[in-house]
């Protein structure tokens, strides 16, 4: 699953920042695991009754075409949404190439000496361990938290404040200034009358 992991370690990065939204990719993720569940029944439908032995060359002609069919639909399902989490990467989905599939099909042939039964046994494995993955994968978007978005707006929000009470400050320094130059002339000038009078007297 090297593709979904790496659009997820993307979508994390990006969830970080606030940029993704990674709630809904994360049910997209479990979307994928449902399906592999109901791989996994149809798998071990074919495990716990095998009936007629196939040829030494597809695993379809132990399992059947029909239990073929119904797990190449549930690939087509998980394709979709894999192709939905990987858009959400953004630029980075160019480099992802989607040739992989959460779902293991029965349409690989045998190999030397394996039996229908044996492939059908690794293929049950391999799908459950897909679907473990595929949960642990939601479960780290589901964790993602853009703590990084929150603080730039507390302290933008911050800024104006401080610049409002700066001005404040400043306005009100020079209405001080104006009542203290105004007194000054008004009381010398009495002084300077009674002076004159004395001077007169004399």
């Amino acid at each position: 699953m090297q593709i979904l992991d790496l659009a997820v370690e993307t979508i994390r990065k990006q969830g970080a920042k606030g940029r993704v939204n990674s709630a809904p990719l994360a049910a997209k993720l479990e979307a994928m695991a449902v399906c592999g569940d109901q791989a996994v029944r149809i798998w071990q439908s074919y495990l716990d009754k095998p009936g007629t032995p196939g040829d030494k060359y597809s695993i379809v002609s132990w399992i059947g075409a029909e239990r073929a069919k119904q797990l190449y639909e549930l690939g087509l399902r998980s394709h979709t949404l894999v192709n939905e989490v990987c858009a959400a990467t953004g630029s980075q989905a160019r480099f992802l190439v989607l040739d992989e599939s959460p779902i293991a099909l029965a349409y690989r042939g045998l190999k030397a000496g394996e039996t229908g039964t044996q492939a059908a046994q690794a293929l049950l494995a391999e799908q459950q361990a897909t679907n473990k993955h595929l949960r642990a994968l939601a479960n780290k978007l589901r964790a993602v938290r853009p703590v990084a978005a929150k603080k730039p707006a507390a302290k933008s929000a911050k800024k104006p404040a401080a610049k409002k009470a700066a001005r404040k400050a400043a306005k009100k320094k020079p209405a001080v200034r104006k009542k203290t130059t105004a007194k000054k002339p008004a009381a010398r000038k009495p002084a300077r009358k009674t002076a004159k009078k004395a001077a007169k007297k004399k």
